[in-house]
């Protein structure tokens, strides 16, 4: 039995999959795939996957990759075949290997984030926040809610492009089983305090990182 790595980039239609359906995607794909997948032990057997780093509902990714395992030994272009066409628009497959890190490196995960309005009030807004010492939002977990700071959390936050009525920056959040912060958390804040209209903010995961900042290809 061996441990493939599937990678893959998550875009389009297929960033409104919940955690949930791609994980039901990737199991139809896998049985319809007729590759020789490990399947769980006991009374409802079902095929073993773990997801890596799962992404927020409506965010796209460059960086996506989900574990699973195969009863044979079957090189990276025949499972890459062998799963040609089994999924949906917007899933494109990048590469099926052994897993080259293990997922409880990640700790940081840089996006590039879109904000779409007026470039002079989304750029001072970006700059007030550059210039805050404190921006509290609460994130809501499993186990309650509890007030962070972002500005000890959140790293580099730096304009990388601008066209008339748009504004792109990238950021590096923390992420991974330690904390996980959600892009959406920094925008809703600018929304709250700088009255920047977020609701069509495109983000986009671009790659994920160790302690040491060094890039989880």
């Amino acid at each position: 039995m061996n441990t493939i790595r599937l990678k893959f980039r998550k875009k389009g239609l297929s960033i409104y999959y919940s955690q949930l359906d791609l994980q039901r995607v990737m199991a139809r794909a896998l049985k319809k795939s007729g590759l020789p997948v490990w399947y769980s032990q006991g009374f409802n057997p079902h095929i073993y996957m773990t997801f890596t780093l799962p992404l927020s509902l409506g965010h796209e990714s460059e960086c996506e990759s989900v574990d699973f395992r195969l009863n044979e030994e079957i090189t990276e272009a025949e499972i890459l075949n062998a799963l040609e066409g089994t999924l949906p628009q917007g899933i494109e497959l990048v590469s099926a290997q052994a897993p080259d890190y293990d997922a409880r490196s990640i700790m940081y995960a840089k996006y590039d984030i879109t904000i779409y309005g007026e470039n002079s009030k989304i750029r001072n807004a970006l700059d007030n926040y550059a210039a805050l010492e404190q921006a509290t939002v609460t994130k809501v977990t499993k186990k309650g809610q509890k007030d962070i700071n972002l500005k000890e959390l959140i790293k580099d936050i730096i304009i990388i492009d601008e066209k008339e009525g748009e504004v792109t920056f990238n950021a590096v959040y923390p992420a991974g089983t330690p904390l996980n912060i959600n892009p959406q958390l920094l925008l809703d804040f600018l929304k709250d305090n700088y009255g920047i209209e977020v609701i069509d903010a495109f983000v986009i995961r671009k790659n994920l990182f160790d302690k040491d900042m060094n890039i989880l290809q």
